[in-house]
């Protein structure tokens, strides 16, 4: 079979495409700045360079191809269309094609918590991104994930610049909210197996690592794994939300009011998702998140002043 990856030299991109190898499919990618296909070994994959925004690119990656995996989507705003441009019409633009195409299969990868509610921008523009495919009459698998972990992540990175930098870390409210983090090579095992199983058709399926941990939790995990101890502090989220306001003038700050809209959102999924889909037990956080050492003090104060390091941001 093959599959088209779009965002396939991104941060979980770059995982599913071996994984789809592995399962002996054929791949090509989307591919939007030329030389980023390098990420992956001379001649194991097709290479078509485009945008999900350029319909002639998206038709002409699409000749041939049998299904799809959409990973493109963003969490940052840089302007107050960035999210429907992307994480909608985007989606949009894509089912277009593929409908036009004739896939067989699509695989959206989408979020926990997306939500009609407009309160949420970036949830709601995800949840209109499941509605494009849903409602497209094409065979179809949407992916919910929790947060996603692995080496080259904003999340766990942007945390251990906390730990490595700072005597003291800053805590939003309690820190009792709950997640329940996946890693990013299970992640892509998951969406490889949803290209070809025909009991996932038609479904919506969360993703969540083996544990539901809090905030705290996580924190902890991240400073023993440092070998640090570390005092919290937890300032009111009101407060945080002028500090964060103000971080905004930064390129990339370290978070964004976006991102602390969405603290008290449920993010955890359903008990055993992944071992009665797809019939694997995924990785905990802790014991397998060393590749936060390799993090030095510069990349950590980087982060801390919105210069997320290249071997992150570009991972």
């Amino acid at each position: 079979m093959l599959v088209l990856v779009t965002g396939a030299t991104g941060f979980l991109g770059r995982r599913v495409v071996p994984a789809l190898l592995e399962r002996h499919h054929q791949v090509r990618c989307l591919v939007r700045t030329p030389g980023r296909e390098r990420v992956f070994p001379p001649r194991t994959v097709d290479i078509q360079y485009g945008d999900i925004q350029n319909t002639d690119a998206l038709a002409a990656a699409l000749v041939g191809v049998d299904a799809v995996v959409h990973l493109v989507g963003t969490i940052r705003r840089r302007n107050k269309n960035t999210y429907d441009q992307v994480n909608r019409q985007g989606v949009a633009n894509v089912v277009a094609a593929a409908k036009v195409a004739r896939i067989k299969h699509l695989v959206f990868v989408s979020v926990i918590g997306a939500t009609s509610n407009r309160s949420y921008p970036y949830l709601f523009s995800k949840w209109q991104g499941e509605r494009e495919v849903a409602n497209s009459g094409l065979s179809y698998t949407i992916i919910q994930s929790s947060v996603i972990f692995g080496a080259g992540d904003e999340f766990l990175n942007s945390i251990a610049a906390m730990v490595k930098a700072l005597p003291v870390v800053t805590v939003v409210g309690s820190g009792r909210n709950r997640l329940q983090p996946i890693e990013v090579e299970d992640v892509a095992r998951c969406i490889a197996i949803a290209v070809d199983r025909e009991e996932l058709r038609g479904k919506t399926i969360e993703l969540g690592g083996p544990q539901q941990i809090s905030y705290n939790e996580i924190l902890a995990i991240v400073a023993r794994t440092l070998g640090k101890r570390r005092l919290m502090l937890h300032p009111p989220v009101w407060l945080m939300f002028v500090v964060t306001w103000a971080l905004q003038a930064l390129p990339r700050p370290p978070v964004t009011l976006d991102q602390l809209r969405l603290l008290p959102i449920r993010n955890v999924a359903e008990p055993d998702s992944v071992e009665d889909n797809f019939g694997f037990t995924p990785k905990p956080v802790e014991g397998n998140i060393e590749y936060i050492r390799l993090l030095t003090k510069r990349d950590a104060m980087s982060i801390l002043t919105g210069q997320m390091p290249t071997k992150i941001r570009d991972h």
